[in-house]
């Protein structure tokens, strides 16, 4: 008799569990349509965007794209190598040439952004153009046309008077000589004036005793020309 009783509460727990499954795998399967539907929507259409990105080539365009807009804050520099960026048609190629030579290429990204890096300038005046050809093959109108001058070479700098270890008596001396002209000179961080023809000459106050001279000449580049000498003062 006990027997029997516990089969028949086996029974009934074990259907019991059994109805519970059940329902509970029919919640899971309206969840996961209720949720997958539109999710596996909006994959297709992003599938659907994706594969309409990779466009064929269109061989009916034939409007040129418009000159490469170049972003150069200087038009000379003392840096031997050159960066270009600029903005250009998005896939479009950018091609660029250095005095009249190929100097190499890039394509535009997506974001119409280009960069050029690496470009190496010589020795003075440097003519740059750059074009920008589609993906169907048309040209722009017109090249962007540019220079930049390119100079590592220090100015001229001559000082006739004093000479280094030169005695003095009094407070003062004179310094005198000779630069390129419009340079920037300057006597221990003190600014002296040029003449035109690059002459130059101030009088400088001396403490007793020995009085280090610094004289540096630069260009707007900053290529420098340095001299270092000593006066001494006997007061």
């Amino acid at each position: 008799m006990y027997h029997s009783r516990l089969q028949k509460l086996e029974e009934k727990q074990n259907l019991r569990q059994a109805t519970l499954i059940s329902l509970g795998t029919v919640l899971l399967i309206a969840t996961t349509l209720i949720l997958g539907i539109p999710l596996l929507i909006r994959l297709a259409g992003f599938l659907g965007e994706l594969k309409s990105t990779d466009r064929p080539i269109d061989k009916n365009d034939t409007i040129p794209p418009v000159p490469p807009q170049v972003s150069l804050p200087f038009d000379a520099t003392n840096s031997a190598q050159l960066t270009l960026t600029g903005n250009s048609e998005p896939g479009a190629t950018v091609f660029l040439t250095l005095n009249e030579d190929s100097s190499g290429d890039v394509v535009v990204s997506d974001n119409g952004s280009f960069t050029l890096p690496q470009i190496s300038l010589t020795e003075g005046d440097n003519a740059l153009a750059i074009v920008a050809v589609d993906q169907s093959g048309n040209k722009s109108v017109s090249a962007t046309q540019f220079s930049v001058y390119f100079s590592q070479k220090a100015p001229d700098l001559q000082v006739d008077a004093p000479t280094d270890n030169q005695q003095v008596t009094g407070n003062t001396v004179e310094v005198k000589g000779n630069t390129t002209p419009g340079m920037k000179l300057t006597i221990n961080g003190r600014l002296i004036i040029v003449a035109s023809d690059g002459n130059f000459a101030t009088n400088l106050n001396l403490n007793p005793g020995e009085n280090p001279l610094v004289i540096v000449a630069s260009d707007k580049l900053g290529n420098q020309a340095r001299k270092e000498l000593t006066v001494i003062s006997n007061q």
